[in-house]
């Protein structure tokens, strides 16, 4: 028996929001997209399920702004953050704000959007393997839904399915193991119905820290961080793991509402994002510990990125890895920066002590925890730490 095919422009593999956004850019621009995902929408997604004052922009580009806030977001001004038992420190996004919103909610009203735009969407339908030319040349997608398995053939292939990808382990192109490795436990709480509109950051340990963002309808999310070395206690029971965190960070008055998810590692380094015939947006274009919101921003930015680029080799009738080499670059230069002052925030986070005396610093001089609150939500560049006036006043006080 032969196995079903068709034949597509585009494919999209996974409907998050760096595939949604990709997909509906695409299919706005005339292109017959085709979007996959392996799950049943709404579904919940592991993350800290924040989205920065650029992320914020980013949807109001891609025309979902007004879904999204229909649905109730809660606002983010900025961010606390600080070493458990020590010193805090409090910084702004100034004159615009960020929005913490759960991800069932948000990848939904973006699947339906990349639909409205003329996308067409398949839920509940696995990618398996890469279809590929005699030349090595990516040319569709073999899947496995509910009627079998089949292939898709496509011009272009877009992989978006995120930190596990597999359309980014068929090209081979992970440059090396992860080395950050963390597991973050994420649910829904109540509790803080008082809380301010920031986020915040508790910090314990190298590797370990505890989030809170306000997600609205009264909920907030929580994401505990720990190192890779005690996931053998969270295997053992992930429920009363979380529970005990929040106890132990003095969060014993909140109630947890939902089931905890977990994710990790936190570092997924690629060679790069495009190959003949496809190329990878998201967290499958490399990956490394978003600390305050930057994920779903860069997804989303990714995916426009991503668009313009395919828009233009598609016309061209070429989609070789030279002619999406433009988004590459483009890529690099929009992410590189931030990917690389995330590292030097990684730095101290995971020394306590280190944070503490930052800490002082910044509620002594607040204009500089603005100033790095602000490049953590993409509203000014990171170079803007790197002047003379920003070290004098961190150093000096």
């Amino acid at each position: 028996m032969s196995t079903p095919r068709e034949s597509r422009e585009v494919v999209v593999v996974g409907g998050g929001p760096a595939g949604s956004a990709t997909a509906a850019w695409l299919a706005d621009a005339g292109h017959d997209v085709l979007l996959l995902d392996r799950a049943r929408f709404p579904r919940r997604k592991p993350c800290a399920e924040c989205v920065n004052p650029a992320g914020v922009d980013a949807l109001g580009r891609l025309g979902a702004w007004d879904a999204v806030q229909a649905a109730g977001p809660a606002r983010l001004d900025g961010w606390r953050i600080g070493a458990l038992g020590g010193r805090a420190f409090d910084g702004g996004f100034g004159d615009v704000h960020g929005i913490g919103i759960p991800r069932e909610t948000l990848d939904d009203i973006l699947l339906r959007h990349a639909e409205s735009r003329g996308a067409e969407a398949r839920t509940g339908v696995r990618v398996m393997d890469l279809l590929r030319d005699r030349t090595g040349r990516v040319t569709g997608v073999r899947v496995q839904g509910d009627d079998g398995d089949a292939e898709i053939t496509a011009r272009l292939v877009v992989g978006a399915d995120g930190l596990r990808s597999v359309v980014l382990r068929r090209l081979n192109l992970l440059r090396r193991r992860p080395r950050l490795r963390k597991l973050a436990l994420t649910a829904h709480v109540t509790g803080f119905d008082d809380a301010p509109a920031r986020g915040e950051v508790h910090v314990s340990g190298p590797g370990a820290c505890l989030g809170i963002a306000p997600v609205g309808g009264g909920l907030a999310n929580v994401t505990v961080v720990v190192p890779e070395s005690r996931a053998k206690e969270v295997a053992g029971d992930a429920e009363a793991f979380f529970d005990a965190a929040l106890v132990r960070y003095g969060f014993s008055h909140v109630r947890r509402v939902d089931e905890v998810i977990a994710t990790g590692p936190f570092d997924c380094p690629i060679r790069s994002a495009v190959a003949d015939g496809a190329l990878l947006v998201g967290d499958a274009a490399g990956y490394y510990d978003p600390f305050t919101g930057q994920g779903i921003y860069r997804a989303l930015r990714g995916g426009e990125l991503a668009a313009e680029t395919a828009h233009a080799a598609l016309r061209a009738g070429d989609t070789s890895a030279r002619a999406l080499a433009p988004y590459e670059c483009a890529r690099r230069a929009a992410f590189g920066p931030g990917e690389r002052m995330q590292r030097i925030v990684e730095g101290f986070v995971s020394r306590p002590r280190l944070l503490g005396a930052v800490a002082r610093r910044f509620t002594a001089r607040p204009a500089l925890a603005d100033a790095v609150i602000r490049v953590t939500g993409d509203v000014s560049p990171v170079t803007s730490l790197f002047t003379p006036r920003f070290w004098t006043g961190l150093v000096l006080g």
